[in-house]
């Protein structure tokens, strides 16, 4: 692929997506992974969160030069792991924004500047400005539309958690508006089946209706358990099927209308 930009915003089970894509691309177009470690895609519960954030940041080196990540422990509250993916050969550029349920989204970023920068990692919040906390609309309205080059795509899914905003109308609404007003594609991603699944798990698909763009994936119930790494995550293999799907349909006729 080329020119893609793309804001995958979510939890962890977009960001294991992310994750993948951004390897995907980084390795010429491919998913070999012969000299890529396990841990990559699914982080060992007994690896350190900070230990994590920098062995994936080397793994995609060059081409992810910015990651704006701190956590600790189960803490969730303060934790930000915000990441930008540049690989200029192809011109593709994929962000990832963490978003938790209610919790606000936190970044120590400028946006007017992520495209340029090339810091390392940040992982002491005592060292950092947080510049912003922001629900779902403000990240849209005051950080994702001003980002440069403005994305095309902007991939969501607010995961399973219970006190998620997102089940509101109102917001829904707001969400899908603002990313029209700034020319970004709105993609809604279903969410993904869990092993022991229930009803709850799906009251914010109906932004399915709302959206630009259904991302429907809704077959990853049919993956058998020795494909998932725990209840709600999978193995690599199925996120490198996740990306497949949404690359094709990103370039299918269904997204060469909504840009016309």
């Amino acid at each position: 692929p080329r020119d893609l930009n793309i804001v995958f915003m979510g939890d962890s089970l977009t960001r294991y997506q992310y994750l993948d894509l951004a390897f995907f691309l980084s390795r010429n177009g491919t998913w070999d992974r012969e000299d890529h470690d396990e841990h990559f895609e699914i982080k060992d519960e007994n690896m350190p969160w900070n230990s994590f954030f920098t062995f994936t940041d080397e793994v995609l080196s060059p081409f992810e030069n910015l990651c704006d990540c701190s956590r600790f422990g189960k803490n969730k509250d303060t934790a930000r792991e915000n990441r930008y993916f540049y690989e200029p050969h192809d011109n593709n550029r994929l962000t990832f924004l963490l978003k938790f349920g209610h919790r606000p989204f936190r970044s120590s970023w400028d946006v007017s500047y992520i495209n340029e920068h090339s810091d390392s990692l940040v992982n002491d919040p005592q060292n950092v400005d947080i510049a912003q906390t922001l629900n779902w609309t403000e990240v849209i309205d005051k950080f994702v539309c001003k980002i440069i080059p403005r994305p095309t795509f902007f991939v969501f899914n607010s995961g399973l958690w219970a006190d998620d905003e997102l089940v509101e109308v109102d917001v829904q609404t707001k969400i899908v508006q603002s990313l029209s007003n700034c020319n970004i594609i709105s993609v809604y991603k279903t969410t993904t089946i869990p092993m022991i699944d229930e009803p709850k798990n799906h009251n914010r698909d109906e932004m399915c209706q709302l959206a630009d763009i259904c991302y429907n994936v809704s077959w990853t119930g049919l993956v058998t358990p020795d494909k998932h790494a725990d209840n709600v995550h999978f193995t690599p293999p199925i996120y490198s099927m996740l990306n497949i799907h949404l690359l094709s349909m990103l370039a299918s006729g269904e997204v060469l209308a909504v840009k016309s």
